[in-house]
């Protein structure tokens, strides 16, 4: 095991590792262990092994370190080809086994990420508790590398003694286990206090939705006994309104080894690293919040002055010149109303201008058609499905659509409308009611045209998304509807629901009669459907791939998956005024929810409104109807000029791809 000597020098780099408050270390350090008993004891773990704090909290402000606290170690055996992680919780008031469910108690749960890809990967995650361990991982078709994992290779053991609770892992992660590696690690530790209506959530590295992907994950580092360590401190120099919060260091010998660095709010950082050559890579390379998804981000690319190596020396900190980063600007693509030409130059153009972008905002993928004259004129995919897998794009290739799908809806809605099956102006509770709006007498006062033209008074998702009303408490208008204009994706379901009600049929039944079948869809979904799994794009916030669930329940709102390629069918359907009558196709040219300046997409100079589903500017070149999504990792829009005969649909699989498609509207209009 380590010399006393090592152990020293370790513990001093740690410590001054850990001097500033405001700074977090996100990488840890694993040594060799033997001999080992999983009996939540840790008294057989060695003193060598350094400790590492578990200090992101949110929950109840009142608890303080006396209260609640959590450091762990983790080491390593290469026989045995497993991880352990010994974590110690202090709590003053332990909750353990109580014949419920392990959520009503105090439980912990370690993710981890055993292929370390810098272009991210799916994470699996153990949850332990006394008397009780699962499994949570993704199906293989998301990811296939960890298909492998079972129950089978994790034992826990939880034990509480005094006012600390002592959490022992054994994880058996196969051939990845062995010196000079690096392995995502993350902790999640549950804190259910009984005087708190609020549990106490404690991470390792800062921020939630870790399954989705491990960006979201620290690293532990896999070293020998021997190996010899070292520290490098330093400040990167950012522009005005900047904010980076993470880098890279890649082993110049070893490109494989490689561990995210935290860089607090001043530019500073610093890192524990076996000695060596190193290479400092940017991994987030936006200003823009990696979890941003709205509007008029203003993402900038940053650009950085790096040394071309750094040395880790080892037992010694060795400060390095200040990193200066500046802000790359946005690329200039010529194009003036590009769509309004003659269409000569119009298929070079718009390649060069979307290869330009996305290699700006990285963008994983794009699938893009542009119609004139109400004919098709340009349809390309460019990009990967999966920024991991490199997988190439296609025709077949599917996006989420998000909000685009109210669009669809709003066809279907006036469709039926236009056969009496439903009537636009008849209260929906007299079809279906709504048993959490009931407690507010002015819900009887919605419509399907109401809904339509967002002035329901519904919030945007009053429970947290679809579905979630079932489960959902009463609440009540933030409106009197009609009276307002509030964007709605819960209004959209419930008038979904009526729909169902009223025919007897389902929504994926209704969109099969209403619109995929009269404007020939044949590769556009109502929902997700594994099926559909081979030809998804994965959805990724910046460069990093998103595992997150996917929406299987028909929603009106967001759950239309389709590609540019199939979706050009539809927009060129509208612009020929087919499948609906003049009666509605007068209803969308109509204004109904005029919208002020705040609440108008992109610029609040041109009048705006919303009529039946459809965002509508009145511009100098006529009508332009449109509607946009954002699921957050896919982003897309389609807008359509039936005076001039032209429009575009554009799908992404980016955080980022609001932006583009705004740019993309400017290169094609304006």
């Amino acid at each position: 095991m380590h010399t006393s000597h090592l152990k020293t020098i370790l513990q001093t780099l740690l410590a001054a590792l850990f001097l500033s408050t405001t700074f977090a270390q996100v990488s840890a350090i694993a040594y060799p262990v033997e001999d080992i008993s999983i009996d939540g004891s840790l008294k057989e773990w060695p003193d060598e092994l350094p400790w590492y704090i578990v200090d992101n909290k949110y929950g109840p402000d009142n608890e303080t370190r006396e209260d609640f606290a959590a450091r762990f170690c983790v080491g390593y055996n290469e026989v045995e080809k497993a991880l352990y992680l010994g974590v110690v919780v202090i709590d003053d008031e332990h909750i353990g086994a109580n014949g419920e469910s392990h959520m009503t108690q105090d439980h912990a749960l370690v993710y981890l990420d055993r292929y370390h890809q810098n272009k991210g990967g799916a994470p699996f995650f153990y949850v332990g508790a006394e008397k009780h361990l699962e499994l949570v991982k993704k199906h293989p078709f998301w990811d296939p590398h960890h298909a492998d994992v079972s129950l089978d290779n994790a034992k826990v053991a939880v034990k509480h003694q005094g006012n600390q609770t002592f959490y022992e892992w054994k994880i058996r992660l196969g051939d990845k286990i062995k010196a000079n590696t690096v392995l995502g690690l993350d902790h999640f530790i549950i804190d259910q206090d009984p005087n708190q209506p609020n549990q106490l959530n404690v991470l390792w590295k800062d921020g939630f939705q870790k399954s989705s992907g491990s960006q979201r994950l620290g690293d532990v580092m896999l070293l020998q006994s021997n190996a010899s360590v070292g520290s490098i401190e330093g400040n990167l120099k950012l522009p005005e309104e900047v904010r980076i919060d993470e880098f890279s260091l890649r082993g110049v010998e070893n490109p494989d080894f490689w561990i995210k660095v935290r860089v607090d709010s001043t530019g500073y950082f610093k890192a524990v690293l076996p000695q060596g050559p190193y290479l400092i890579e940017p991994n987030r390379w936006y200003s823009s919040p990696i979890y941003s998804v709205g509007f008029k981000q203003n993402t900038r690319k940053l650009q950085y002055e790096l040394p071309q190596s750094i040395s880790v020396v080892a037992n010694q900190n060795t400060t390095l010149d200040t990193i200066n980063v500046e802000v790359k600007p946005h690329p200039k693509t010529q194009g003036s109303e590009m769509l309004f030409g003659d269409g000569k130059d119009l298929a070079r153009s718009t390649d060069e201008f979307i290869k330009t972008w996305m290699d700006y905002l990285n963008i994983p993928a794009v699938s893009v058609a542009l119609i004139q004259n109400n004919k098709l004129v340009y349809d390309k995919n460019f990009g990967y499905k999966n920024l991991a897998t490199a997988e190439l794009t296609d025709q077949n290739t599917l996006f989420e659509a998000a909000s685009i799908s109210k669009s669809v809806f709003a066809v279907m809605v006036l469709r039926l409308a236009e056969r009496g099956i439903i009537d636009l102006n008849k209260p929906l509770y007299e079809y279906l009611p709504f048993p959490n709006l009931e407690g507010d007498e002015r819900y009887k006062l919605l419509t399907a045209r109401i809904v339509l033209n967002h002035q329901s008074g519904l919030p945007n998702w009053a429970w947290g998304g679809p579905g979630t009303w079932e489960s959902g408490g009463p609440i009540s208008l933030n409106f009197k509807p009609g009276t307002a204009f509030g964007y709605s994706g819960e209004a959209f379901n419930y008038l979904g629901r009526v729909l169902e009600q009223i025919t007897q049929k389902k929504l994926p039944q209704i969109f099969k009669e209403e619109v995929a079948g009269p404007f020939k869809l044949k590769n556009t979904f109502y929902n997700y459907a594994d099926s559909q799994e081979k030809n998804t794009a994965m959805g990724h916030y910046q460069q990093y791939p998103s595992y997150k669930g996917k929406e299987y329940m028909p929603s009106p709102a967001s759950s239309v998956v389709t590609n540019a390629h199939d979706f050009q069918r539809f927009v060129i359907g509208l612009l020929k005024e087919k499948h609906l009558s003049k009666r509605s196709y007068e209803l969308l040219y109509t204004p109904q929810t005029v919208l002020e300046a705040d609440q108008k997409i992109y610029d609040p100079d041109t009048p705006q409104y919303i009529s039946h589903g459809f965002f509508v500017q009145e511009t100098a070149k006529g009508k332009l109807l449109a509607h946009g999504g954002n699921n957050g990792d896919y982003d897309c829009k389609f807008a359509y000029n039936p005076q001039q005969k032209v429009g575009y649909i554009v799908l992404t699989n980016s955080n980022l791809g609001d932006e583009f498609s705004r740019m993309l509207e400017e290169f094609l209009f304006h």
